[in-house]
């Protein structure tokens, strides 16, 4: 007699991770992030921290500094091996310092509201008659005399001296008298001259007019003007071969310059 046993059929072998470790690998990856994000909200708040003790610790020195000022001020006795006098003097140099930087500030800013970064340097000056025969032509401070900055001065009433080097505009205007007995004799002449802080002279501007036979006065005018690189120091003057013949009304013979 033939007896067949039947086998059970195998199990099916599980595959992947349990639910126990899928579990268990989920929270570890959230503590994980959350980790690094509080240690990136702790690294912030930190260094802010710092910077607030930092600055702290700059007012309390500032503090302690600004009382040791006082207690010198007031001739109290300081535990301090610091020389009072020595602070109080740098103290004071330092406070003058501020102010000084203070007032230039507040004339640059004057000075941009104008409209004008640097002072406006120009002058212009009318003829006298004190010296009817010198050659050089001397100028007063009147009618229309304007002297717009103290970089140009009118020095002994002869010669504008500038004080800063630049470009300038030049200008005269001489008014004189053409008759002239006799007639032969050489033009009228005016010249613009320079001189130099060595000293030399040198004819920057030259202009003649020949003189009319007649009797009366018949008044001509020279203008003279032009661009020159002035050094600081230099000075410039203006002269005549006749000083006698040139009119010393008001407007008809002037000098002047202009910084450019």
């Amino acid at each position: 007699m033939i007896e067949t046993y039947s086998q059970p059929s195998p199990r099916p072998v599980a595959t992947g991770l349990p639910v126990s470790m899928k579990i268990f690998m989920y929270l570890l990856t959230v503590f994980l992030i959350t980790q690094m994000i509080g240690s990136a909200f702790f690294a912030v708040y930190l260094h802010r921290r710092l910077d607030k003790i930092e600055d702290e610790r700059n007012l309390h020195d500032d503090f302690v500094f600004m009382k040791t000022i006082q207690r010198c001020n007031k001739g109290e006795e300081s535990l301090s091996l610091l020389n009072c006098e020595k602070i109080r003097s740098q103290f004071e140099g330092f406070v003058k310092d501020i102010m000084l930087n203070k007032e230039e500030k507040k004339e640059i800013s004057y000075e941009r509201q104008k409209g004008d970064q640097d002072p406006q340097i120009a002058a212009h000056v009318l003829s006298q008659a004190d010296d009817k025969t010198a050659s050089v032509l001397q100028w007063a401070k009147k009618g229309y005399y304007t002297m717009s900055s103290n970089l140009v001065t009118l020095e002994n009433g002869k010669q504008l001296t500038i004080k800063r080097q630049g470009l300038y505009y030049i200008y005269t205007q001489v008014t004189f008298c053409t008759n002239q007995q006799p007639p032969s004799q050489a033009p009228f002449q005016a010249n613009v001259c320079l001189k130099s802080t060595s000293g030399s002279e040198r004819v920057l501007l030259r202009a003649a007019n020949a003189h009319s036979s007649s009797i009366s006065c018949g008044q001509q005018t020279i203008h003279l003007g032009g661009v020159f690189e002035l050094q600081s120091g230099a000075s410039l003057f203006v002269n005549v071969t006749d000083p006698r013949k040139v009119s010393h009304g008001d407007g008809y013979t002037s000098f002047g310059l202009l910084k450019l």
